[in-house]
């Protein structure tokens, strides 16, 4: 028989909505939530049971997305009888609110035989055949609330769960009666969960859902209950049921978000910052929130050192001249490039949390900023747009630059060229600079990082940002590298065609390699790891390591690398292993990453498929949704399944090297630097790249 379970922590933090306590009473209702719990039982051979408490679990973390719970106000025991659970289901049928969908949760004992399969209500008797809820009965009231309330509402739509023993059993024959049925009804799902023997526990059904819930992050504007229930059933051992069209059912809008914009950054930053929200009091937590979108979450944007800007250590002389520029350009362009994983993007990104003081200032209270000279702030609100490149092409750079100056919609017709025509006349129009316009506004400001990982970085460059950055009253700080023929690894090109068309007349900030700033960068992640109990090490062996990563005078990217590696294998700062240390930091960028995925894989096998199916996206991500990126990961790990299970796992284990982006209003997934798709790309048995030959 069922009993209780501890319930399994959901990634990244077991908290539907991704947010720290609070968000549920800040929730708007969108569908009922009528739970059937049987706690207790008169007849001996059924043992009591936590099934209220089950049930209360899973209407609060409903309530987290916009479910409404409706009171049963029967008390467990004898009053919850055959005529108070058929009239419970009757009222479930009669709802008449405007809302989007129902779930109704049974939670008890339940049996099975070569029969059929019953469930237990409080006077059951032993066999429970003799008196149980059988499946036709609640198939009749599933069609019952088909026709009376999904029927002539166009997307609304039900999810029947049943947890009990033998569940998954009894609800396969619910849906062959649902199928039978003359009045078949749609847009509806029947979920059971339980083995025949009694196999797994009760509870697992809320388990699942905080691990469901958790997998749609702050870049996730709306939940499919379709998808919903695939999520739901790759997280229970015993599931059965069936769905009837639940694609046409209309999403859940997720009505209360921890973040008020999207998260471009790794899931580690993703997770860091979860976490230093949720621990902000709660006046400074929404002063934090409020600021925020303005700075893009204080996270330092970036493809190549994605760090908190907590993390962030020298360029003094870099900040200094981008906030001077800020200051005294009036329109133009300044490009900021330099080596592949130089640590460019986390330059722009630390700078831009300057822009807004107010935030700055309360990441410096909590002593996660270190204050700056005067000199190196930037303007405040010194940035009107800030777009990430990476993956972007042409067309959907135009549509952001219009959302971001307030244009709206490309019009309909415009085509190829005419969309940047179209855009070039709003900007000057937008900043005083167009025909018949009179004195000069506030100039217009783009940061746009990661040109190199645009999908057209050519295009981009010539077409749209260097004629933007040509209208007077408009300037632009573009992040990128020298060529597209670049790599942190290759041999050193002298090949500029990026810088070329972006054109001669931007100003250009090289960053170069800074082996001091990187041994801090070093001490100061391996100190934290160590007092965050991830390692156990002296301040001389901490010291040592930063020292050495330093003389191998690398890039941040290098050093970021070897910070991971180390933590993983905290042994290699003890003075025996010295050698093994040195044999590790010899490797460059791509062997580092190669000994991450060999590592990651040993511990779980889907880690390899998962990462490849990243990397063969050519920068553009996959999503999880629809179980679009475990489709292409099952492909390429030879048809054996991957499952949610397995992306939860790599998002956490591999979260320094996973990118969390988004795209029409869904999380997007991708390598968080190009390096690690080069690894799959070029190596023994790489695909081709589709745009040669």
């Amino acid at each position: 028989m069922p009993s209780t379970t501890t319930p399994a922590p959901g990634y990244p933090d077991n908290k539907p909505g991704d947010g720290p306590p609070g968000n549920a009473q800040d929730t708007k209702p969108l569908f009922a939530v009528v739970s059937l719990p049987h706690s207790d039982y008169a007849t001996p051979s059924y043992p009591p049971l936590p099934a209220d408490a089950c049930a209360a679990r899973v209407e609060e973390t409903l309530t987290g997305i916009g479910g409404d719970p409706v009171a049963w106000p029967v008390p467990a025991g004898g009053a919850r009888d055959f005529a108070a659970v058929t009239g419970r289901l009757q009222a479930w049928t009669r709802s008449g609110r405007p809302l989007d969908g129902s779930v109704l949760f049974w939670a008890g004992h339940g049996s099975v035989d070569d029969q059929g399969a019953w469930l237990a209500i409080y006077d059951s008797p032993d066999p429970m055949r003799l008196g149980g809820i059988d499946p036709v009965k609640i198939a009749d009231f599933v069609i019952t609330e088909w026709i009376r309330h999904r029927q002539e509402r166009e997307g609304a739509w039900a999810i029947v769960v049943i947890e009990a023993c033998g569940g998954a059993r009894f609800a396969d024959l619910v849906a062959a009666e649902l199928i039978r049925s003359r009045e078949r009804p749609i847009r509806c799902a029947v979920l059971g969960v339980g083995a025949p023997d009694g196999a797994g526990e009760l509870g697992a059904f809320a388990a699942a859902l905080d691990g469901a819930l958790a997998a749609y992050l702050v870049n996730d504007v709306e939940i499919k209950p379709e998808d919903l229930l695939r999520q739901l059933r790759d997280r229970l051992e015993y599931s059965g049921g069936t769905e009837l069209e639940l694609y046409r059912a209309d999403p859940i809008r997720r009505p209360a978000r921890v973040l008020p914009t999207a998260v471009s950054a790794t899931m580690e930053v993703y997770t860091q910052l979860l976490t230093f929200i949720a621990a902000l009091p709660a006046d400074q937590r929404s002063h934090f929130l409020a600021k925020a979108q303005g700075a893009e979450l204080a996270t330092a944007h970036d493809s190549e050192q994605s760090e908190l800007a907590w993390y962030f250590v020298g360029r003094h002389a870099e900040r200094a001249r981008i906030a001077v520029w800020l200051r005294t350009k009036n329109t133009g362009m300044l490009v900021v490039t330099g080596r592949a994983g130089s640590g460019k993007s986390a330059l722009l990104g630390h700078v831009l949390v300057h822009t807004t003081p107010p935030l700055r200032d309360l990441l410096i209270a909590h002593r996660l900023l270190t204050p700056a000279p005067a000199g190196e702030f930037p303007p405040q609100s010194g940035f009107d747009s800030v777009i990430h490149l990476t993956g972007m092409n042409t067309a959907t750079l135009i549509e952001r630059l219009a959302a971001d100056t307030g244009l709206g919609r490309p019009p309909a017709g415009t085509g190829p060229g005419g969309d940047v025509e179209w855009l070039l006349t709003g900007l000057a129009d937008r900043t005083g600079s167009g025909a018949g316009q009179g004195s000069a506004k506030r100039p217009f400001t783009l940061l746009a990082d990661a040109l190199d990982e645009a999908e057209d970085p050519i295009s981009i460059a010539g077409s749209v940002l260097r004629r933007v950055a040509a209208l007077p009253g408009v300037r632009v700080v573009a992040g990128t590298r020298s060529s597209t023929r670049e790599g942190p690894d290759l041999p050193d090109t002298a090949d500029e065609d990026l810088l070329d068309a972006l054109g001669r007349t931007a100003e250009l900030l090289r960053v170069e390699r800074d082996p001091q700033a990187v041994g801090e960068y070093v001490r100061l992640r391996l100190a934290t790891a160590r007092d965050q109990g991830y390692l156990a090490a002296t301040d001389a062996a901490v010291t040592g390591a930063a020292t050495l990563i330093q003389g191998m005078n690398r890039q941040f990217l290098y050093a970021r690398l070897a910070v991971y590696e180390i933590i993983a294998a905290p042994h290699l700062l003890a003075p025996e292993f010295h050698q093994e240390l040195r044999d590790l930091l010899e490797q460059d960028h791509r062997a580092l990453f190669t000994a991450a995925v060999d590592r990651l894989t040993r511990d779980r096998p889907a880690t390899r498929p998962l990462l490849e199916a990243l990397a063969l996206s050519r920068g553009r991500g996959l999503p999880r949704t629809d179980g679009i990126w475990t489709i292409v990961a099952t492909a390429l790990n030879h048809e054996h399944p991957v499952t949610e299970l397995d992306i939860d796992h790599l998002l956490h284990q591999a979260a320094p090297y996973v990118m969390l982006d988004a795209e029409a209003g869904q999380s997007v997934y991708r390598l968080a630097h190009r390096t690690f798709a080069e690894h799959f790309l070029t190596g023994p048995g790489a695909y081709p790249d589709p745009g040669s030959g």
